[in-house]
């Protein structure tokens, strides 16, 4: 999506995107960021910060707060947000380029932000995250799972296995609930008319994170509630769908 694209949806934010920070959601990333050592004297980024969700949170526990976007509109609504925090500093610019950031944050959270359908920018924007950071900086990210995608679709699969005539029949009525054709499996990119998005596989983002010169990189889960992970049919009782939570470290 583009500038325009996210300035439009702002005023609509919480009805267009399923927000990890929902109360039902089972979200690990609050407690990480609560568990850093010395936090407290500490710089933290949140590069792609929407409406500024997550920075109350960050002025509280941090003692400086940098908050990215390129949206204006965004950023206009963070900035009312956060009328009371006086260490949050705002920028709009774009991931891609972070210029004037280098070696600045202790952490980079970001929060399903990197989400551009090019891998070229993608790959562009892991690489910028990583020299903002100070030696030893650590990035906390969000990412949107592709391998959720592929679960959800075995469970729609055999919903339709139960219900059909056929496996053929079933595998036809699966496809077509779960939208085949809005998503590229190997670019991992959904399009929401029109809308191009990236869904990323643990391990793609794992080589894409350790090009970029991130090490020590580790995996956890965010856990939407089925009802609220927009699911073709809810199914209650199966283990839910989720994001990935990623931490990774820029070496020393």
């Amino acid at each position: 999506m583009d500038v325009q694209a996210w300035d439009q949806i702002a005023d609509q934010y919480f009805d267009q995107i399923s927000s990890p920070f929902e109360p039902k959601v089972v979200n690990p990333l609050l407690e990480f960021l609560e568990r850093l050592p010395r936090r407290r004297q500490k710089t933290v980024a949140d590069l792609g910060c929407g409406i500024g969700n997550l920075l109350p949170f960050l002025a509280e526990k941090f003692e400086r707060v940098v908050a990215v976007d390129f949206s204006p509109r965004m950023l206009r609504l963070a900035r009312a947000r956060c009328r009371q925090q006086k260490n949050i500093r705002f920028h709009q610019q774009s991931l891609a380029d972070l210029s004037g950031f280098e070696e600045s944050f202790d952490v980079a959270v970001t929060v399903n932000s990197v989400l551009s359908p090019r891998l070229s920018e993608i790959d562009r924007i892991f690489g910028r995250i990583a020299a903002s950071l100070k030696p030893g900086g650590t990035l906390a990210g969000i990412f949107p799972s592709l391998e959720s995608v592929l679960y959800e679709g075995v469970l729609v699969l055999d919903r339709e296995r139960r219900q059909s005539a056929s496996e053929e029949q079933a595998l036809r009525r699966a496809r077509r609930a779960m939208g085949r054709d809005r998503y590229d499996f190997l670019a991992g990119v959904f399009n929401a008319g029109g809308d191009r998005q990236k869904f990323y596989y643990s391990f793609e983002l794992r080589k894409r994170l350790q090009d970029a010169g991130f090490r020590a990189i580790q995996f956890g889960k965010v856990l939407y509630p089925w009802p609220q992970a927009s699911s073709p049919a809810g199914f209650l009782g199966q283990p839910r769908t989720w994001d990935w939570f990623v931490r990774a470290r820029r070496p020393e």
